[in-house]
């Protein structure tokens, strides 16, 4: 064989040899060379991780911190010389406080996640009178921090009304509010609210003083949004509009028939 034939035939031969297998890795990197370190995922795990021993701890000591209040002192205002329990109301009395501040109030445990996210990201217009706080975290607010605001406040709120969930009944949670909430006038129950401005009584078993109507019952509910402000004797176009949603309301969740919400609403226009 010539020289030049065994020359070309050894080339043929290498070119097949680095077709066939390659000198380093293609789709990674070169064989021997070290792998990166994923520095960005794990400083982001860290942070993560951080983050999360800080929210446990922060939870940790506003539970902690909840403790101060001791929910069977709520027991004390049925003492009231004015107390009225709901389970001696109308449907429509205590389905007045449920419609506008609480709509959910049989569905939840203190907390209403969904009900506060409405109120948080709803638009604001006149429809939307129902507040972020549930019943039962009114009750505690009103009870245990009065005026108090802040974040911590609100924290300590949320897990005392969890507690009290687990300790009353909803009737007696619903008591407790309609029975230690402002309506003006010095007035600080629903009883003594609708002897005040009306002359009726909430409580079924009083024969001496006429019912609250439906009527009364959705103005004395809608007023506790701004007690001093809303004014029974001269009403504003805003606290008209407000008793009129609360109406709507009432008879959405069947607290009141269609025949009870055209009356209160011809009542209403007459006022």
């Amino acid at each position: 064989m010539k020289r030049s034939e065994r020359y070309s035939k050894s080339k043929r031969k290498a070119v097949a040899y680095d077709d066939v297998g390659p000198h380093y890795n293609t789709y990674y990197q070169p064989v021997g060379r070290p792998p990166k370190k994923k520095k960005g995922k794990r400083w982001f795990l860290t942070i993560l991780l951080l983050l999360a021993i800080v929210v446990a701890v922060f939870m940790g000591l506003m539970y902690f911190l909840s403790r101060s209040a001791n929910v069977e002192a709520l027991h004390s205002i049925e003492q009231k010389d004015s107390y009225v329990p709901v389970s001696d109301m109308n449907d429509y009395t205590k389905g007045a406080f449920i419609a506008i501040e609480d709509e959910r109030f049989y569905h939840h445990h203190g907390f209403d996640i969904k009900g506060t996210s409405r109120a948080l990201f709803s638009t604001v217009s006149e429809q939307s009178v129902q507040g972020g706080s549930t019943i039962t975290q009114q009750v505690v607010k009103n009870y245990f921090y009065g005026n108090e605001r802040s974040f911590i406040r609100k924290m300590k709120e949320l897990f005392v009304a969890y507690r009290v969930e687990s300790v009353y009944d909803k009737d007696q949670i619903l008591s407790f509010y309609v029975n230690n909430i402002y309506f003006g006038d010095d007035q600080y129950t629903v009883e003594s609210a609708a002897n005040y401005y009306f002359g009726t009584t909430t409580d079924k078993n009083n024969k001496h003083l006429p019912q609250i109507s439906v009527l009364q019952s959705a103005m004395l509910a809608s007023k506790i949004n701004a007690p001093s402000v809303y004014n029974l004797n001269q009403m504003s176009d805003r606290y008209i509009n407000r008793v009129k949603v609360n109406l709507e309301k009432m008879k959405q969740q069947d607290f009141i028939s269609n025949d009870e919400y055209e009356e209160a609403i011809s009542q209403l226009g007459a006022s």
